[in-house]
Formats: structure tokens, C-alpha cells, sequence
């Protein structure tokens, strides 16, 4: 099988291929958390992706599709909430990655992985077969192996649940924030309330769902 997650280019409308993003929808908490670290970034002049429009998501399986499948994927996702139930999930600790990129990790749970992994089952199948490599991968060689073999650096073994919070940015002023706010953050919870697919930029990042499927209470 393969799988994707993160940051796949997306491509001009003109190209039969598109970025899409299959991720699961968190509750209230999760916006309300994302919205206080945005307001602290912005006292440091980082502008939060956030504060620019972008969903606070968290993804499953992310890759590259030939356009003609979307309605495909729609059944996928919409099939597998449906078979799925609202749990719950913290977000753990603010990271500043390798490559100079701040995350809200969320600790990962069996429950979670098991999501991802039968996400990337399910979907994979639907994919291109040749999805450009994210720039950002050159600094992790496994997950660079794993893009190769499954179409995504994020998958199986290397998921790595988060919300991006921003791509990479001033190396000293992250190195502020991380002193003054993120080395602070206290673990939230929340709860899984179900699965959405959008088309991402470049970061895999997405301003609007084209669809999302809640699953049973």
C-alpha cells in the first residue's frame, strides 16, 4: 500500500493532478488553543498560519491524486467515518522542528495510528504514483524513504500527528517564542470529531474544506 502526509506541492489548476488532504477534525479546544498561540506569535511579529485563514487541521494521509479521483476519495473518507466513533486526544507540546518549523504535537494514541493507518490503506490506491518530493523531507532520511515507497513521508511507522502552526521561519525569532510561550504550553484536550479532505499549497496547508464526514457519536 502507500500513503501520504504533510507537505505535497500542490500543482496549477491547469495539471490533472491535485494535493489533497485527508484529515481529522478536532473539537472546539483545539481552535480556541490555536488561536492563543497565534496572538503569542504575533507578539514576537510571526504571522501564524492561523492568522492568515488556514484550517488547524491534523493529518491522516496527504498525497497527490489525478483530479478524476476526488469523487472516489469522497467515498473513501465518507466509508471509513462512518465506520469510525469520536475519541479523545491531547495536544502534548509545542515543537520547533529541524527545518525551522513550529508544531502543536498531538500525542499519539493506538487508536489514532490505527486511523491513519487504515486512512492510507484505503485511499492510496487512488493516488499518482509519482508525487513530487516536499523540499522539507531532505532533512529526515527515513521519512524521505517513506515518501519514496508509500507516496508520503508521514505514514505508518513515521506518523507524526500535529498542526503545522508555520512553515519555516526566522530561526531567532522562534528561539523567542519557544522561551517566553512555547516551553510553557500546557497539555489540552479534546476530541476526534471526524475526517475532512481539502487541496493544500506547498506547506499542506488549506484555507477551505471540500468535504468533511463526522463520525457517530
Amino acid at each position: 500500500m502507500s500513503a501520504t502526509v504533510m507537505a505535497s506541492p500542490s500543482v496549477p489548476p491547469s495539471s490533472n493532478t491535485v494535493s489533497y488532504n485527508l484529515f481529522l477534525i478536532p473539537s472546539h479546544a483545539v481552535n480556541k488553543t490555536v488561536s492563543t498561540i497565534s496572538n503569542q506569535l504575533q507578539q514576537q511579529q510571526l504571522s501564524s498560519l492561523y492568522s492568515q485563514g488556514f484550517l488547524p487541521h491534523i493529518t491522516l494521509y496527504l498525497t497527490e491524486y489525478p483530479t478524476k479521483n476526488l469523487n472516489l476519495l469522497k467515498q473513501q473518507a465518507q466509508q471509513l467515518a462512518s465506520q469510525w466513533h469520536r475519541f479523545d486526544l491531547t495536544l502534548d507540546h509545542i515543537q520547533r522542528t529541524k527545518g525551522n518549523w513550529l508544531m502543536l504535537d498531538v500525542n499519539n494514541t493506538p487508536e489514532l495510528q490505527r486511523l491513519a493507518d487504515t486512512t492510507a490503506i484505503m485511499v492510496a490506491p487512488l493516488r499518482t504514483m509519482d508525487p513530487k518530493i516536499p523540499t522539507w523531507v531532505s532533512h529526515y532520511p527515513e521519512k524521505l524513504a517513506a515518501f519514496q515507497r508509500y507516496g508520503s513521508p508521514n505514514v505508518f511507522m513515521n506518523f507524526e500527528p500535529h498542526i503545522t502552526l508555520l512553515p519555516q521561519t526566522e530561526p531567532q525569532k522562534l528561539t523567542q517564542f519557544m522561551t517566553d510561550y512555547g516551553d510553557q504550553f500546557q497539555p489540552v484536550h479534546f476530541k476526534a470529531l471526524g475526517i475532512g479532505i481539502a487541496a493544500v499549497n506547498s506547506n499542506g496547508q488549506a484555507k477551505a474544506e471540500i468535504a468533511s464526514y463526522s463520525f457517530p457519536k
